[in-house]
């Protein structure tokens, strides 16, 4: 797969959703004008009834569909000017405040509205444009009040029906990446326990036990202190960085004993970015594939990097090497564990919202860049 071209498979299934849930909407609001226009039109019978006036059903059924419809049709300009204002993001009594004026426009309008379809459908032989304004001006000295508290029962019911959608979306995502973190560690347990993996290691161990024990001793301690590390992860979707770096700290020393002088490793972390958030288990696995596919085939010293700061209210991340690189002219990579568990993490936690790119160093090497939305472990 390339790692700069999004797969597009899905998207003839995801329009048919979109258009597929915008058309359940609708019928949604229409049916709840509907029963809205019912029940006006009821509570018009009985109160006219009270009153001793000659029932007529169907002038007051047509009178609630013409007072709950004209809402109807003004609920989509409505919902554009809400989420217009909750995009803000200001505190709700500041949106609240932004949605009054709004609100006595769309009251005075579906006044407008009934007053005219009133006076030429249900009553066409009434009086024409005069007796359409006269009743306005009465409905406006009468209802706008309703009308506002109308608006802002859309305009609530709107966040409330999104708030409820975020949560399950929040709720489907925490799963999807509960099971994303799980296999994630599985996926470094097992690239940590490769047989060539501890081969070299205890390799490189029993050599120094005979010309430097205490380094010896430091590896095995260093292992030990990996490998539990790794198995004490507490399910979380986000880390501290300094969490990932005090991980990332036991591999590194014992890579820099197995290569001994053929291994620079440069840690390059801003103080201020040092509680920012990221998924954990995220620069382990990066810095792995820089020393394994790298450094290891090199002849000769290599270097190794990890960059981070932060750019904005984005944090960017960066794990290089000046190792053998990808082959010349290739513009595309398989995806193994450390490149494709990372992508895929950061796509369940950001969305869009994040980058994950590639690219062949110069004059050797490989480096990955990473940029997320930079959020501090602190607030």
């Amino acid at each position: 797969m390339s790692l700069n071209t999004p797969a597009r498979a899905a998207e003839p299934a995801a329009s048919w959703r979109w258009l597929a849930s915008r058309w359940r909407g609708a019928a949604l609001v229409l049916a709840g004008y509907t029963v809205l226009a019912l029940l006006y039109g009821a509570q018009l019978f009985v109160y006219r009834a009270s009153r001793g006036e000659p029932p007529n059903t169907g002038e007051a059924l047509l009178t609630g569909a013409i007072v709950w419809y004209c809402w109807a049709l003004l609920t989509p300009f409505i919902l554009a000017v809400a989420r217009r204002v909750a995009a803000t993001g200001r505190p709700w009594p500041v949106q609240l405040v932004l949605h009054v004026p709004p609100g006595l426009f769309f009251a005075v309008l579906h006044l407008g509205l009934v007053a005219v379809l009133r006076q030429f459908v249900q009553v066409p032989n009434g009086g024409g444009w005069p007796a359409a304004w006269a009743h306005f001006t009465w409905m406006l000295s009468k209802t706008t009040d309703f009308d506002l508290l109308v608006y802002l029962s859309v305009v609530g019911l709107d966040a409330a029906l999104g708030y409820s959608r975020r949560m399950r979306e929040e709720a489907v995502r925490a799963s999807m990446l509960e099971a994303q973190l799980a296999q994630a560690q599985l996926h470094l347990l097992r690239s940590q326990l490769r047989p060539h993996f501890l081969f070299n290691t205890l390799h490189a161990i029993s050599t120094l036990m005979h010309r430097d024990v205490e380094s010896a001793d430091r590896m095995v301690g260093q292992l030990s202190e990996l490998l539990r590390a790794s198995l004490e992860r507490d399910g979380r979707h986000e880390v501290p960085l300094s969490e990932e770096l005090e991980l990332l700290s036991p591999y590194l020393d014992i890579e820099r004993t197995r290569f001994s002088d053929r291994l620079q490793v440069e840690v390059d972390v801003a103080p201020e970015v040092r509680d920012a958030l990221v998924p954990p288990l995220l620069l382990q696995p990066l810095v792995e594939n820089a020393i394994r596919h790298g450094i290891a085939p090199r002849r000769g010293p290599g270097r190794v990097w990890v960059r981070v700061h932060r750019d904005g209210e984005r944090l960017a991340l960066e794990v290089g090497d000046d190792g053998v690189g990808p082959p010349p002219g290739i513009t595309e990579l398989h995806e193994g564990i450390g490149l494709g568990s990372t992508r895929a993490r950061l796509e369940r936690l950001h969305g869009a919202e994040q980058s994950l790119m590639w690219r062949a160093q110069v004059p050797s090497g490989f480096v990955v860049s990473l940029s997320i939305p930079y959020r501090s472990a602190r607030t």
